[in-house]
């Protein structure tokens, strides 16, 4: 009975393994041969005409690619030293395996759940907060910079309806605030966590992980946002570098306002990178070309590479916190 309770295990296991990987595929392919506004060819033959793949402009943004993927697995063994010590090794294992599960799910909530896998189940809900930590982090930098991008663009350009930008910002400003300020008020949950659990949880991480996952969550920032500006520079796009990178940083903002799968980030940011480099006379095919490549280097590429990892998984019994 016991071996075969163990043989209905394992293939249970080798079917979702393969369920995860087939779905992260499938809908990488997707998101490549189903944009409306851009087909496959299409996208191929601007890359090819402003020689994108010349050895120099493959080097600088493989380049830039792995040092966003290194800093966000430093990032996850900075965090995941407070439940256990963990190897650089170990921390690309569950980073990339995690991020292939979050690919098709809303929030990327998968990625809690795989990254739980690694660790004993007693340790599951300090993996989940670290996690959202880590992510946290991210939208923070995201929200620091983004909003320093977005007045810069309001006060330099003479943009249409200066009140409703104005309102947009100040909105942007405070939103987190105020959703911080009614959680409180009305003991919300987030994620099963109240505001008090989670400023608990929060200070009961030592401070030296608290600063480094910051610097590591705003080094990934600066760099894959860096990224779409190399990227401008090879689209020959004639602006200067505060107003380019300043319409960067608001499209990312802009970008993490709505929550969704990580299939669809691309035609998120596409939408409004369109409206923000529009501003500035860019030309909607090239904006496009380049949110689909960064989409590609720094999702599909990760998500492809994070699949050896989920079909190499074995259930194991991890070391205790």
């Amino acid at each position: 009975m016991r071996i075969t309770s163990h043989k209905a295990n394992q293939f249970l296991s080798f079917a979702l393994k393969i369920l995860v990987v087939s779905a992260a595929v499938y809908f990488i392919w997707y998101k490549l041969t189903s944009d409306e506004q851009m087909n496959l060819e299409q996208f191929l033959n601007i890359l090819l005409k402003y020689r994108v793949f010349s050895f120099t402009n493959i080097l600088v943004l493989l380049f830039l690619t792995f040092f966003n993927w290194y800093f966000e697995i430093l990032k996850w063994q900075n965090l995941s030293a407070h439940v256990r010590k963990n190897s650089f090794k170990k921390a690309i294992k569950e980073s990339l395996a995690s991020f292939t599960a979050a690919i098709f799910t809303p929030s990327r909530i998968g990625e809690y759940g795989a990254k739980c896998l690694y660790y004993a189940r007693n340790a599951w809900r300090k993996v989940i907060f670290l996690n959202f930590m880590g992510n946290m982090a991210q939208l923070f930098a995201t929200y620091f910079f983004g909003i320093a991008g977005l007045l810069f663009l309001i006060t330099t350009l003479d943009l249409p309806l200066p009140f409703f930008n104005a309102l947009l910002v100040a909105g942007l400003l405070v939103s987190p605030f105020v959703i911080y300020w009614i959680m409180k008020k009305f003991r919300l949950r987030l994620k099963g966590y109240s505001i008090q659990r989670l400023e608990d949880s929060f200070y009961n991480v030592p401070e030296e992980i608290r600063w480094k996952t910051m610097i590591y969550a705003t080094a990934r920032f600066l760099i894959f946002t860096h990224q779409f500006y190399f990227l401008l520079l090879v689209f020959k796009v004639d602006v200067s570098y505060p107003l380019l990178i300043s319409a960067v940083f608001s499209t990312y903002i802009l970008a993490s306002i709505i929550p969704t799968m990580i299939i669809f980030d691309a035609l998120i940011k596409g939408g409004f990178a369109v409206w923000v480099f529009g501003l500035l006379q860019v030309p909607q095919i090239v904006v496009l070309t380049i949110v689909l490549t960064v989409w590609i280097l720094n999702f599909a590429v990760p998500g492809v590479l994070g699949s050896y990892f989920v079909l190499k998984y074995k259930k194991t019994t991890p070391a205790r916190p």
